[in-house]
C-alpha cells in the first residue's frame, strides 16, 4: 500500500517538528518546508497527498502559496494560523483550503483532519477517473442508429444546424424515444454550440411558477419575490431553450408563448424593460399535435407557428436492426458506471429482444441492458440475464384498481400502493431474492428495500430459488 505523504510548511521550527512526531507515528511520510517559497519547491517535487499550510510567514504568506499551489497540485490544504480573522478564513476557503485552523494545535483533531480530508480526495479522485473514462467510452448525448429512418433524422438535424435561429424546431415521438438528445445534437453540430441549452420541462412546474422561471421577475414583482430573478429565456441567451413536452402547457401559457414566439420580446414579472429572444426554440412532444389541436387541447395558431421544422423520432420496435448497437453501446456505457467487464453479447440475446415491442422505446432498453449486466456474473451478456418479464409484467393488475370509485387521495394511495408491490415481487423475482443486487436496479439503499418489503408483508427468501 503506497505511504500517504503529508507536507508541512511552516517558517517555525517548532510547528514543524511537532506537526511531524504527530505523523511519523502514525505511518505517514512527512516532507518539511521552512516558508512559502521552499514550500512551492517541495510541492513539485515532493509530490505530497496533503498540504498542512501556515498563513503567516515572512517570506510569502499562506494565502499566496495557495494561489500558485492551483496551477501545481489538487491536493487537501489544511490551513494552519496563530491569528484566525474572519477575513482570512472565508479568503482561504474560498481559495480551495479543506480547513483552517488555529493554533495550538490539537494532535488528535488534527489526525481525525487528515483523515477525513484524505478519504475524501480519494473519493472526489476516483469520481474524477470515472467521469473520464465515460468520456472517453462514451460520446456524451449520443444518438445511435444506422436504420434509413435514422440517417434521414441524421440528415435532417444536418440541416436545421444551418437555418437562422428564429426558426422553431418540433420534435414529435414517444416517450423514451431521446428528443432532447435530437434537441442536443442540434445544439452541439450548430453556431448554438458555444451557447447555454436550457430545458424547460412543462410537466413539472405549477402554472403559477411557470411564468416566473421562464421570464424572470422583478425584486417586489410579487409576494416572495425578494431579489431579482434571471429567467430562463434570459439565460439562453445566444443557444438553445428546449421546451418539454409542450402539449402539457395550458391554453393560458400557450397563449404567451404564441406571443412570444411572434414578436421575440418579453417582460420580466413587475418589470418594464423589454427584452429581446436570441436563442432557438425546440419543442417536444410524445403526442400527435394535430389530434390535440382537434379535441381543442392545443392552439391551433401555436401549432402552425412551431411545425416549421419538424423531424419525427421512430420508436424503437420501427428500426429493430439498430438493437445489436444500442445494445453495444450500453454495454459499454455500464462497464465503465458499473466497472464490469462485458466483452461480449451472448446467442439469442439479440433476438430475444427483436420479439419484445418496448413500450418504454430506447430508455426501457437501457434499463432492461443495465439490469442484465448488474445480474450477469461473467463477460458474457447471456440471455437469460436479459429478463423482459419485469418490463411487461410490471402494470399487469393495475388496471383491476377501481379507481373511478374513490376518491383522488385514496386511488393515489391505492395505486401507489399496488404498484409498489408489484415493482418488488417483479424485482426481487428477476434477482432471485438477492438484496444486493435489487438495491443496485433499483438504486434505493438496502434497508430502504427491507423497509418496503416489511411494508407489504415479502421477504427476500420467498424469493430464492434453490
Amino acid at each position: 500500500m503506497k505511504q500517504e505523504k503529508i507536507l508541512i510548511i511552516d517558517d517555525d521550527p517548532n510547528i514543524l517538528f511537532a506537526v511531524r512526531m504527530i505523523f511519523e507515528k502514525e505511518g505517514y511520510s512527512v516532507v518539511e518546508a521552512n516558508g512559502g517559497k521552499d514550500g512551492l519547491l517541495k510541492i513539485e517535487s515532493a509530490k505530497p497527498d496533503i498540504v498542512f499550510l501556515d498563513v503567516t510567514m515572512p517570506d510569502m504568506s499562506g494565502l499566496d502559496v495557495m494561489e500558485q499551489m492551483k496551477e501545481r497540485a489538487n491536493v487537501p490544504v489544511i490551513i494552519i494560523t496563530g491569528y484566525g480573522t474572519m477575513e482570512t478564513a472565508i479568503k482561504a476557503i474560498q481559495l480551495g483550503a479543506y480547513e483552517y485552523i488555529t493554533k495550538p494545535l490539537d494532535a488528535e483533531k488534527i489526525r481525525l483532519l487528515v483523515r477525513r480530508a484524505l478519504e475524501t480526495f480519494q473519493l472526489r479522485k476516483k469520481v474524477e477517473q470515472l467521469q473520464l473514462r465515460l468520456e472517453k467510452q462514451v460520446q456524451p448525448y449520443v444518438i445511435i442508429g444506422n436504420t434509413p429512418a435514422m440517417q434521414e433524422m441524421y440528415k435532417t438535424i444536418g440541416a436545421i444546424t444551418t437555418t437562422p435561429n428564429r426558426t422553431t424546431v418540433l420534435l414529435q415521438g414517444e416517450s423514451g424515444t431521446g428528443k432532447e438528445l435530437v434537441a442536443k445534437a442540434i445544439h452541439n453540430n450548430g453556431p448554438t454550440a458555444s451557447e447555454p441549452f436550457v430545458v424547460v420541462n412543462c410537466t413539472v412546474l405549477p402554472e403559477d411558477l411557470f411564468e416566473s422561471e421562464l421570464f424572470g421577475h422583478e425584486k417586489g414583482a410579487f409576494t416572495g419575490a425578494v431579489d431579482r430573478k434571471i429567467g430562463k429565456l434570459e439565460l439562453a441567451k445566444n443557444g438553445i431553450i428546449f421546451f418539454d413536452e409542450i402539449c402539457e402547457m395550458s391554453q393560458k401559457l400557450q397563449a404567451k408563448l404564441l406571443r412570444l414566439l411572434q414578436e421575440r420580446e418579453f417582460e420580466r414579472l413587475g418589470g418594464n424593460d423589454v427584452l429581446k429572444v436570441h436563442a432557438r426554440f425546440i419543442v417536444a412532444t410524445n403526442r400527435n399535435l394535430e389530434d390535440a389541436v382537434k379535441q381543442k387541447q392545443f392552439r391551433e395558431d401555436l401549432f402552425f407557428r412551431i411545425n416549421v421544422l419538424s423531424i419525427h423520432l421512430p420508436p424503437l420496435r420501427e428500426r429493430k436492426d439498430d438493437l445489436p448497437l444500442l445494445v453495444n453501446h450500453f454495454i459499454t456505457k455500464y462497464n465503465a458506471i458499473l466497472e464490469k467487464n462485458i466483452t461480449a453479447i451472448g446467442p439469442g440475446v439479440i433476438e430475444k429482444l427483436r420479439e419484445y415491442n418496448f413500450p418504454g422505446n430506447v430508455r426501457e432498453l437501457e434499463n432492461i441492458i443495465e439490469r442484465a449486466m448488474i445480474i450477469c456474473k461473467g463477460n458474457v451478456l447471456t440471455a437469460d440475464a436479459v429478463d423482459l418479464t419485469f418490463s411487461k409484467n410490471l402494470f399487469l393488475g393495475l388496471e383491476e384498481i377501481p379507481l373511478s370509485n374513490l376518491g383522488f387521495h385514496k386511488a393515489r394511495t391505492d395505486f401507489l400502493a399496488e404498484f409498489e408491490k408489484k415493482y418488488l415481487e417483479e424485482l426481487l423475482t428477476a434477482v432471485k431474492g438477492s438484496i444486493t443486487e435489487a438495491a443496485k436496479i433499483a438504486k434505493v439503499r438496502r434497508q430502504s428495500l427491507y423497509r418496503m418489503l416489511k411494508r407489504h408483508n415479502l421477504t427476500a427468501e420467498q424469493f430464492h430459488i434453490t
